[in-house]
């Protein structure tokens, strides 16, 4: 049981010492707004925040207090905006919905990132971005590789059998024959 309660330099109290004092087993404090009962009940929850003040306790020995008081309700009990109907009891599940609310900002977050990465590499309509240059670029290649073909024709008649009649199939097999081909190349002059 708390015998007298000692406050000062904090809120609404001056730097004179003011005391409770006669404390019974069960104390109500009442007065207006701004009168020090929500500072008087920190100071009850924990006088070690508040150097300035002290608790004394009946033979010394001191009791756990809860005290339950805004404080309290705002560690303790919570109300989802986010999750309607979502209702936490007890620091612990309060901070879960804690969690939860930061986890569902990230994945918010990686969601638009994924969405303009994807835009990046789509487009708007869903074929231009990134994909849609590489098809230019690709087709762009197709040509440049079928002119040459086009060019050397008569010199190079036995070497691309199979791969004369399609520019696609004879890009392919530049590709396959550029990554595959380990030997010295060549000018064609030689």
């Amino acid at each position: 049981m708390i015998e007298s309660i000692t406050i000062s330099s904090i809120a609404t109290f001056g730097t004179t010492p003011e005391q409770v004092n006669a404390l019974s087993l069960f104390n109500f404090f009442f007065g207006s707004n701004g009168t020090g009962k929500t500072t008087l009940s920190r100071v009850i929850a924990d006088e070690t925040k508040f150097p300035m003040c002290s608790v004394i306790w009946k033979a010394g020995t001191k009791l756990q207090p809860l005290v339950y008081n805004h404080d309290f309700v705002e560690r303790n009990f919570n109300q989802s905006v986010e999750l309607k109907g979502v209702f936490t009891l007890g620091e612990k599940q309060v901070d879960t919905l804690t969690k939860i609310t930061t986890t569902k900002s990230e994945l918010d977050a990686l969601t638009a990132k994924i969405e303009t990465l994807t835009k990046g590499l789509q487009g708007e309509d869903g074929n231009s971005g990134k994909k849609g240059e590489l098809a230019t670029l690709e087709a762009g290649l197709k040509d440049k590789c079928w002119a040459q073909k086009q060019k050397h024709d008569a010199k190079l008649q036995g070497a691309f059998e199979g791969y004369r009649n399609s520019s696609e199939k004879f890009k392919g097999k530049i590709f396959q024959e550029l990554a595959a081909n380990k030997a010295t190349l060549l000018s064609l002059a030689e």
